[in-house]
């Protein structure tokens, strides 16, 4: 941290502590009062109020944008950026410029849940109600969470209306998507709400096409006035071929078409997997407190085939002959359970003329990660070394099955297991009718396990760590507040070093300042933020011993403004615009492909900056409502390779919709994604792994609801 972020620190820390002895200077509790039905770990806090950043997408703007991926979605937040996705298996995104491991999938939070670890594959937005990006370190209340900042989707619930509808969109590329959400009243203390998807496509890329289905249900059940439970089931699965893009050596975008495929058709699609559960019970103790406790269980499966372009210099034809690319050919399966269980009560105490609003709980999660990757590797080069022998294959002319690969042997094949209890609390001090101050934090203790079969050896760490957080809010006005906060976040590393040791923590510490407007009577909300982070513990090459070390260092700062709501004419607007200065903070060696990295380097698919812009209006045409929006998103140049002067090309895309409601039953919708077909790409690991983004793509849509 900076000098000027710890005399922040510490004011925030004085105004915190002085809101303690103010708050026990008070001699007796005067009234308890109790709030309505609060979100897990959140509790109920105005816009203004909120000593953090929120950026959020409603069900109605997913809808409208006919958006069907999590990744797509978080695209309209300015502060996330895509990361490496293997190829297209699972959703990767790093936030405020800090991503976690790159070698399993990004974790997200499901109902405040730690429910999103896995491998399920690209999430589906079918069934949430709304996604929230939650910047900061999150670890104070939630637990282990990514260094930027965490993604929190809320669920559909059922509700005591019967209201049902059914959806058909076919577009180009021979796209076809089913949905159906069936809302039923069961007695009148049970409701129950099914929604369900089918989808299947052509990609753009040559010889691939995907499927996925999946259904999610939601029961509620009545016990009383103050009891309510809650059970929500998640079921997918999806067949994606592996696919790694295409090469751009030199920075040369334009050595090949974007179409081409340089994988094997035969090596058919990865196939995903996900199950699970989540129950919830809120209880109302008596009229000021609220009890909620909840458990959740979640399978996920992932079996893979890949033929993968080889990285190494020496095994690779292509740096020789500019053609002929050598590949290995990859074999995955990969299966994680994880078991998450929560008690927390929350409520406001009155003590003189302060206000507590104070949540305090306890959770447990384990998490049990079984992991089997084989990999058969060709040849050197060599003048003898056939194409056959470097399972090679031609970029400017692929014939598909002309080599078979060689024998698959283990890479790495291992049992990991995490757990980790904690205690967390939280009290937002309302000290004055301006002046609010947060205090909180979070002890956990936490063991890892890891059986790795290959080098034949176990280890175990244990680890107690707490997290605190600090925050300060001041009212301006009615309509306008100024807050500072400081937070600290964690996660366990994957893996272990040459000795068998587990690595420690990574671990960030974050400060932000930031102002808040409500304008148009509370329609429009404004935050514009500033942010200062560090993250430390990166797991890296250890130059020294030999095999990784949890020793690497990066930072990242910088501005946000984010403004959601309603214009006058009734024009809905989302904008989001983030200025990133994210940099490596000492010189390492990296895991992936070996490559030095300075001090100073721009971490990789981070773009410096980027904006993203979504309107709409809606209009009445024959008495029935009509809605017209367009978006636009910028995405800035950022580093495609580690170690190297290689950088994605910025890019601009446009997106439309048109939503006409023909009566009551029945509407249409029509949407063009990238409706000017502007080639771009979205993320990349190498000059021989860069991800294309989709061309123009067409859909429409005819809903009926019953």
């Amino acid at each position: 941290m900076k000098p000027l972020n710890y005399a922040c620190r510490l004011s925030v820390l004085t105004l915190s502590l002085a809101a303690i002895f103010s708050a026990q200077a008070q001699n007796s509790i005067e009234t308890i009062e109790v709030k309505g039905e609060r979100q897990a770990y959140r509790g109920e806090f105005s816009h203004l109020e909120t000593p953090e950043a929120i950026f959020e997408f409603d069900a109605q703007l997913i809808e409208n944008t006919g958006l069907t991926d999590l990744t797509d979605v978080l695209d309209m937040s300015a502060s996330v950026s895509r990361q490496n996705s293997l190829g297209g298996l699972w959703d990767s995104y790093a936030i405020r410029g800090f991503f976690g491991d790159e070698n399993v999938p990004s974790g997200y939070l499901v109902n405040g849940f730690n429910a999103g670890r896995g491998f399920s594959g690209p999430r589906d937005v079918s069934g949430i109600e709304r996604i929230e990006v939650l910047k900061g370190p999150k670890a104070a209340l939630y637990g282990r969470g990514e260094p930027g900042g965490s993604i929190n989707l809320v669920t559909k619930k059922a509700t005591f209306d019967d209201a049902s509808s059914v959806q058909l969109t076919a577009g180009n590329r021979a796209h076809r998507r089913f949905e159906a959400d069936v809302n039923t009243v069961i007695s009148d203390d049970v409701a129950g709400r099914f929604i369900g998807f089918y989808q299947e496509e052509d990609s753009f890329r040559d010889t691939i096409e995907t499927q996925k289905h999946g259904l999610m249900t939601s029961l509620v059940f009545k016990q009383s006035d103050r009891s309510q439970i809650f059970y929500d089931l998640e079921y997918a699965e999806h067949e994606i071929p592996f696919d790694r893009g295409i090469i751009a050596v030199g920075g040369n975008f334009d050595f090949m078409p974007i179409e081409r495929f340089l994988g094997e058709p035969s090596d058919g699609p990865t196939t995903t997997s996900v199950l699970g559960h989540q129950l919830q019970w809120n209880y109302d103790l008596n009229d000021t407190w609220e009890l909620s406790s909840a458990a959740a269980y979640r399978q996920t499966e992932l079996d893979s085939f890949s033929s993968d372009i080889e990285l190494l210099p020496s095994h690779q034809k292509f740096y020789f002959d500019g053609q002929t690319l050598s590949r290995q050919h990859r074999e995955r399966h990969y299966d994680t359970d994880q078991y998450v269980v929560r008690f927390e009560v929350a409520g406001e105490v009155q003590t003189g003329s302060i206000k507590h609003n104070i949540i305090a709980g306890v959770d447990y999660d384990r998490l049990e990660y079984d992991r089997a990757y084989l990999v058969a590797r060709g040849a050197a080069v060599s003048p003898t070394a056939s194409d056959q022998d470097l399972y090679a294959i031609n970029v400017h002319n692929p014939v598909y099955g002309q080599v078979t690969p060689g024998k698959r042997l283990p890479a790495v094949v291992r049992q990991q297991n995490q757990w980790s209890t904690g205690l967390y609390f939280q009290n937002q001090i309302e000290l004055s009718d301006a002046l609010q101050v947060r205090i909180g934090g979070r002890f956990d203790s936490m063991k890892q396990t890891l059986e790795d079969k290959v080098k034949q050896r176990d280890t175990d760490q244990s680890k107690t760590r707490f997290s605190p957080q600090l925050g300060v809010v001041y009212q301006v006005a009615d309509n306008w507040s100024v807050y500072s906060s400081y937070g600290e976040g964690y996660r366990m590393n994957f893996g272990a070093d040459i000795k068998g040791n587990a690595f420690d923590l990574n671990e960030t510490e974050s400060l932000e300042f930031g102002t808040k407007f409500s304008l148009f009577n509370n329609n429009l909300n404004i935050t514009a933020a500033y942010f200062d982070s560090e993250q430390k513990n990166i797991v890296v090459v250890d130059a020294v011993n030999g095999g990784q070390s949890a020793i690497g260092k990066a930072s990242s700062a910088g501005y946000e403004l984010d403004i959601a709501g309603q214009l006058p004419a009734d024009i809905e607007v989302k904008f989001s615009y983030t200025y990133l200065d994210a940099q490596v903070e000492e010189d390492y060696i990296d895991t992936g492909i070996f490559a030095p990295i300075k001090q100073g380097d721009d971490l990789l698919n981070i773009p410096e900056h980027s904006a993203s812009l979504q309107v709409s209006q809606e209009y009445v045409v024959s008495g029935n409502a009509l809605t017209v929006g367009g978006g636009l998103q910028y995405v800035d140049e950022r580093l495609g390779q580690r170690g190297e002067d290689f950088y994605l090309p910025s890019f601009v895309t446009a997106n439309l919709f048109a939503n006409y409601d023909i009566n009551a039953q029945w509407s249409v919708k029509a949407q063009v994604h990238n409706a000017f077909d502007r080639k771009h790409f979205t993320n990349s690991y190498t000059q021989f792994w860069v991800q294309p983004g989709e061309p123009r793509k067409v859909l429409l849509s005819a809903s009926y609801q019953f």
